[in-house]
């Protein structure tokens, strides 16, 4: 078995947590792999060095590293390929583990904050899939913040996100039921279960037309723009083939028709971004297109733009979508009175998709200040009744600035789990950065716990001199890590636990006003680690001051911001 050793958040070799993996031989396929992930973004890799031991690596999100451990050490001894090394790392690991790309700006806007990030469920190994009995879903939670206020995350969605709210989102029929409920603008709408169903209403509705499955299905099954009863039977076997793609439950299955909003000429809609019931973003999202040369066909040039580093799905961290070519590619395309081997004219633009979404290989443009107040009310009033903390409202219309109207718009869906990079990262226009940093300041607003470490042997039990000294408050619920036990509340579990998971195990436990992790001399700090990313009280006995070596490394840390304050006990 692989050894791996973590040395968790501050510690007196780097800022970053530390994870040491034995044996493994510097060759080029390891520093090829580790440049790979290191390129993705720096969440996955701060940095990395081969010494005499093996491998040593920093970063944030060390089960990445614990659980590729072996197959890192079977790469330096060119036991797998570094195909098999990459499909394992990348395909497996990190998309296990950051499955959504909105996860790893959430992730390091928190961690750049000072707050600790830590995942929930998992462990040191993947959670198998649904077909074991289990599901992937559990190897993406994360929580942010330590102890009590703290929040679990998955992408933007949040523990502060109703059930209610949850359940109501995932299918457009109770989406709408209530919208209509609040009054609110809606185009006339209804479920259909066949193409007889279309002949007997056909007339009832203004053209043109919408038909899209009512479950999420990630902009597959959509079709806009129908004005005849042969698109609505095609667009109706596209919906129904688009809910039978995966295993879904009965409800997820339902087809609805709705008269199409009147909107942007190209397709194009808006996701707007509500926070804690205040909208903070609006984004365009324009339809796939292509821009013509002169030279290149419109297959070559669809092959050209999704040659865009930004459209590299074996990038966890891409916010583009390459555009795929299939059957309601070529239709549209052939409704142009084109075909893909067409040569469009130098900057002719021809769009390639009718449905704007990222999935579909769509961009971006920023309109977050130019919202009408009309619009704004009605978005912050749905995610308010819903009862969650993040929610992406779709919305089509000609105009953004004006109230919506039949002939200017309608609300599309809405989402308590939206890919928020979209909002945060557009293509065109200024980044959201500073709605990135109010999403976490507000899921956190509540998460005080202390973060308190004592390092030397005191005579003191450290919680009660806590308490005498009236750094902690009596009737706190206090968490402590020592001698390889946890002890919360003077109650012992756990015996000969591993100190990472000791750690984590304190970090997670949202029951807890402070947590205290105990270290008996400073061999136990440079094997385990300070622990957290952040300290806010350091305790210090006087033979440890006595260490030029570790108090020079503590003070730097200090002077940094790592560590508020220092006592001597």
């Amino acid at each position: 078995m692989t050894e791996v050793k973590t040395v968790q958040g501050l510690n007196l070799e780097s800022p970053i947590t530390l994870v040491k993996i034995k044996d493994v031989r510097k060759n080029e396929n390891i520093k090829k792999i580790l440049d790979l992930i290191k390129s993705f973004h720096p969440i996955f890799l701060e940095n990395y060095e081969f010494n005499d031991e093996g491998l040593t690596i920093s970063s944030k999100l060390p089960s990445i590293w614990r659980i590729s451990a072996e197959k890192i050490q079977k790469l330096s001894k060119d036991e797998i390929s570094y195909e098999e090394a990459q499909e394992y790392l990348v395909e497996k690991v990190i998309k296990m583990q950051i499955k959504s790309m909105s996860t790893i700006p959430i992730l390091y806007k928190a961690q750049n904050l000072g707050y600790e990030t830590t995942l929930t469920v998992a462990d040191d190994e993947i959670i198998p899939g649904v077909s074991e009995g289990f599901g992937f879903k559990w190897n993406r939670y994360y929580t942010i913040g330590c102890g009590k206020g703290s929040q679990v995350t998955c992408s933007i969605s949040s523990t502060k996100d109703s059930t209610f709210g949850k359940n109501i989102q995932q299918d457009k029929w109770t989406t709408n039921k209530l919208i209509q409920k609040l009054g609110l603008p809606l185009p006339k709408w209804q479920i259909i279960t066949s193409k007889e169903e279309i002949d007997n209403i056909w007339d009832q509705y203004e053209k043109p037309l919408v038909i899209k499955p009512t479950g999420l299905t990630g902009g597959h099954g959509v079709t806009v723009g129908i004005d005849t009863k042969e698109k609505a039977y095609k667009a109706f076997e596209y919906a129904i083939k688009a809910c039978q793609s995966k295993d879904r439950k009965e409800w997820q299955k339902k087809i609805m028709i709705q008269e199409q909003a009147q909107g942007d000429s190209s397709g194009a809609d808006y996701r707007l971004l509500v926070i804690n019931g205040q909208l903070k973003v609006c984004t365009k999202r324009i339809p796939a297109f292509i821009t013509g040369d002169g030279e290149h066909n419109i297959e070559e040039l669809i092959n050209i733009t999704n040659e865009d580093p930004r459209r590299d799905i074996n990038n966890p961290s891409h916010i583009l979508k390459p555009i795929e070519i299939d059957d309601p590619l070529i239709d549209l395309v052939k409704q142009q009175n084109l075909t893909l081997q067409s040569v469009p004219n130098k900057d002719q633009k021809i769009y390639v998709r009718n449905v704007a979404s990222m999935s579909r290989g769509g961009i971006t443009e920023d309109y977050t200040n130019k919202v009408s107040s009309e619009i704004k009310s009605i978005v912050e009033s749905i995610a308010s009744t819903l009862h969650v903390f993040a929610m992406g409202a779709d919305i089509i219309c000609n105009d953004i600035s004006k109230p919506l109207t039949k002939d200017n718009g309608a609300i599309l869906e809405v989402n308590t789990m939206p890919e928020s990079y979209l909002n945060f990262f557009p293509v065109i226009g200024e980044e959201q950065t500073e709605a990135l940093h109010y999403y976490i300041t507000q899921l956190l607003k509540d998460n005080h716990t202390e973060r308190i470490v004592s390092i030397g042997q005191s005579t003191n039990d450290i919680p009660t001199l806590l308490k005498q000294k009236r750094l902690i408050k009596d009737g706190s619920n206090i968490g402590v890590y020592r001698n390889q036990k946890i002890i919360i509340n003077n109650s012992e579990f756990n015996d000969n636990i591993e100190t990472w998971k000791a750690i984590e195990a304190l970090k997670i436990n949202a029951l807890l006003d402070t947590i205290v992790l105990e270290y008996r001399d400073v061999d136990e700090v440079k094997e385990h680690g300070l622990g957290f990313d952040r300290i806010d009280l350091l305790l210090l006995t006087k033979d440890i001051t006595k260490d030029k070596e570790i108090m020079k490394t503590l003070k730097k840390y200090k002077r940094k911001g790592y560590i508020k304050k220092f006592k001597i006990i």
